[in-house]
């Protein structure tokens, strides 16, 4: 065979390989556009997660922790989180190309609480959050069935079951061992066992509309209150059931007769019920004084010294009045009497476990109470910084008038025992006002200029570079309306509300106290140019404590880099070095950056 004979099969094989490419790539298109219509057909679409090991998120350039798996034989979305031991706070969103337009659009915002396993909802700095709590550093398994419905987590490999647990549960409470963390205080106690009829009963609200509801309740294997799916719940009128008990149990599942169903339950007591679509206990509370909440702003456990705020929400017939008391060792302390204020300040100053105690009294005299408990640490050798008390710690400021900061803060029990504190301002439009930098002082102050909400966000960084992190949002407006701060010594008690409804109770004789103003002579910080150790002086030591940060070495306190910025160059370089050593000599009588 001739040449043009070889370079005629040639061309012949090159074109049937280009036939076959070209047939795979459509055959892979077509798969690729098959998967698509298997995905839109079960509607599952792609979420993604995001997490940071910490109460106080950012999510500032992380990226995603994982992507969700969306099981069509079971219908939900799951993704299985493993090592997460201790405080976690995460966001899930359909939004993956940064966690800062994620955070803006949480996927599910209804959480549930899963046996050991704790997930709550609320906004942290900022960033409305999903907060869990994993003592035992289990791989867990956290899902949802749609995008509005709750977040459930259990230990994976033991989700959703539908059938009777071959073991019985043991669920664990939460026991941190580092104050400051945001575990979940302990189940609120009702203010009545049982029914009204003397029973003991326990309950579900059937919000998700299943057709009937059964209660399997048990010990062990060999203890429970029927063969699975339990005993039938009768319906007392509109969503509530109720299942008599006859004795007491740790653990209970919720199910439709054994078709959709509630994870395992841990059991938190006589008169509580379960919310079937929301997926949380509360208390079932027919008085006609009904409490909406009762809350800390800050989650136990808190260090001794740190002031905590208790409020409370309540509706009853005609005005509502509110007492708070923590007890701790059999001593009841009394913060605030019956009165109208619903928020008192709580500063405790020893450790301990204490109680406490929110009474509710309405104008008709009926009477309502809810406790829990709350941990005090002791932060006397603690080595980690933390946040005391900041004042003001938010709200309503005045546009063009001076706002001060004061801080209180404590921990950073190691090296120089030293604490670094550091301000950053950003106004409404999201840009930094102010230069941050590391400070000695535990005030700081600052003049908004702009309408609307700035933010500060404040660091307390210790000797070894612990640091932690906080932020506060201020409203700047034009004229600020005075509020009365939270009430910090017992009102006087009201008298007896009159027995005539048509009589208002008489208010307390004693007015509140007036709001204190800000201070308005607090000076802005000043730079003390070459005091790049912040000591309060300019030796030649700071010269080399900018020549170990330029060649990388550790230091022993935060560099101060305004007052080390010499040249006015916008960083912290050997030329500034340089500069406070011919300073120091005498060679030149100021700094550039002072020209």
């Amino acid at each position: 065979m001739g040449m043009k004979g070889k370079r005629t099969k040639r061309v012949i094989s090159l074109l049937l390989c280009l036939t076959l490419l070209v047939s795979m790539l459509a055959l892979a298109v077509s798969v690729s556009a098959a998967e698509t219509r298997n995905i839109v057909a079960t509607g599952a679409e792609t979420y993604y997660l995001w997490g940071e090991n910490s109460n106080s998120p950012n999510f500032s350039g992380t990226t995603p922790t994982g992507t969700f798996t969306y099981d069509s034989s079971k219908g939900y979305y799951y993704y299985d989180l493993s090592g997460s031991s201790g405080d976690y706070c995460f966001v899930v969103s359909k939004i993956s190309d940064s966690a800062n337009s994620a955070v803006k659009t949480p996927a599910v915002q209804t959480i549930a609480n899963a046996g050991s396993y704790y997930l709550s909802s609320g906004n942290y700095h900022g960033f409305n959050c999903i907060h869990l709590w994993n003592p035992s550093g289990d791989t867990i398994r956290i899902s949802f069935t749609s995008e509005t419905a709750g977040l459930t987590a259990v230990k994976a490999g033991s989700d959703n079951p539908t059938q009777v647990p071959t073991t019985a549960p043991k669920p664990t409470t939460p026991s941190p061992t580092q104050g400051g963390g945001t575990n979940p205080t302990t189940a609120p106690q009702p203010t009545q066992s049982g029914g009204s009829d003397g029973k003991t009963y326990v309950y579900c609200e059937n919000e998700a509309g299943w057709s009937s509801v059964t209660a399997y309740l048990w010990n062990s294997t060999s203890d429970n209150n029927k063969a699975w799916p339990g005993a039938a719940m009768t319906n007392i009128g509109g969503n509530i059931w109720r299942y008599e008990l006859q004795k007491s149990y740790k653990n209970i599942i919720f199910s439709n007769n054994g078709a959709s169903q509630t994870s395992d339950l841990a059991y938190p007591g006589d008169g509580y019920i379960w919310n079937n679509k929301t997926n949380e206990w509360s208390i079932y509370d027919t008085s006609p004084l009904q409490i909406s909440s009762f809350a800390t702003d800050l989650a136990a456990p808190q260090y001794d010294g740190t002031g905590i705020t208790l409020s409370a929400e309540a509706e009853g017939e005609g005005t509502v009045y509110y007492k708070f008391s923590v007890t701790k060792d059999g001593s009841t302390t009394v913060l605030s009497d019956f009165s109208t204020a619903n928020k008192v300040l709580w500063t405790p100053q020893n450790a301990g476990t204490y109680t406490l105690t929110y009474d509710f009294k309405d104008a008709k005299g009926n009477l309502n109470q809810r406790t829990k408990n709350y941990v005090i640490e002791d932060g006397s050798s603690v080595v980690a910084p933390y946040i005391k008390t900041v004042t003001p710690n938010g709200g309503d400021i005045q546009n063009n008038s001076n706002v001060q900061i004061n801080v209180a803060a404590g921990g950073g029990k190691t090296g120089t025992n030293l604490l670094f504190y550091k301000y950053t301002i950003k106004n409404p439009s999201g840009d930094i006002a102010n230069v941050p930098y590391y400070t000695r002082n535990t005030s700081y102050a600052f003049t908004p200029t702009a309408l609307g909400l700035h933010t500060l966000t404040l660091n307390v960084q210790g000797s070894d570079n612990k640091t932690i992190e906080r932020s506060y949002l201020f409203n700047s407006v034009g004229s600020v309306t005075p509020t009365t701060p939270p009430e910090t010594q017992p009102p006087v008690q009201p008298t007896q509300a009159s027995p005539d409804p048509t009589e208002a109770p008489p208010a307390p004789t004693q007015a509140p106290p007036a709001p204190t103003q800000p201070s308005t002579d607090a000076p802005a910080p000043v730079a003390v140019y070459g005091d790049a150790d912040g000591d309060g002086d300019v030796t030649i030591l700071d010269a080399t404590f900018i020549q170990r940060y330029a060649a990388g070495i550790s230091l022993p306190t935060p560099l101060n880099e305004l007052n080390a910025d010499v040249d006015g160059d916008g960083s912290v370089t050997i030329i500034d070095a340089t500069l406070i050593q011919r300073f120091k000599a005498g060679i030149i009588k100021k700094f550039p950056v002072q020209s």
